[in-house]
C-alpha cells in the first residue's frame, strides 16, 4: 500500500496542505522525490501540478514564515530536482528555466513582483 501512487501523492498532499502552511514542511523534498519517479495518470498529474504550484507559490510569497529547515537546500541533488532547492526558490536565485512551464510562470512573476516591491521600499 505504502509504494501506491495514490498514497504517495495523498502523503506528499498533507505535507503541503498542513506542514507548508504553518511554515512547516518536514519531508517535503523526499515526499516530492519519491513522486518524481513514477508514472501517474493524467488525473493524479493535475493533482501533483496544482500541488507543486502551491508550494511555489507560497515559497515565493515573503510575507508567509517558513522555518529555516524548509529551507536548506541539498547541494547533493540535482537542480533540477527544484524540490530539493527550496532556498534558492525563496530567495529568487534558482534558474527559472530548470522549472516546468507552469512553476517558471509563477516564478517568474511573482519574483518579479517581490522585486518591484522591494525596490518599492527602498526608494
Amino acid at each position: 500500500m505504502s509504494n501506491s501512487r495514490p498514497y504517495r501523492l495523498r502523503a506528499y498532499s498533507e505535507v503541503v496542505d498542513f506542514g507548508l502552511i504553518v511554515g512547516e514542511g518536514f519531508g517535503l523534498p523526499d515526499a516530492r522525490e519519491e513522486i518524481a519517479a513514477l508514472s501517474l495518470t493524467g488525473e493524479e498529474a493535475g493533482v501533483l501540478q496544482l500541488l507543486d504550484e502551491i508550494v511555489v507559490e507560497f515559497l515565493i510569497d515573503s510575507t508567509h514564515w517558513i522555518d529555516d529547515y524548509v529551507l536548506r537546500d541539498d547541494p547533493a541533488q540535482p537542480l533540477s530536482h527544484w524540490w530539493w532547492h527550496l532556498g534558492k526558490l525563496r530567495a529568487g536565485v534558482y534558474p527559472a528555466e530548470l522549472l516546468p512551464k507552469r512553476l517558471r510562470e509563477i516564478y517568474r512573476r511573482n519574483s518579479a513582483s517581490t522585486r518591484l516591491k522591494a525596490n518599492a521600499v527602498s526608494i
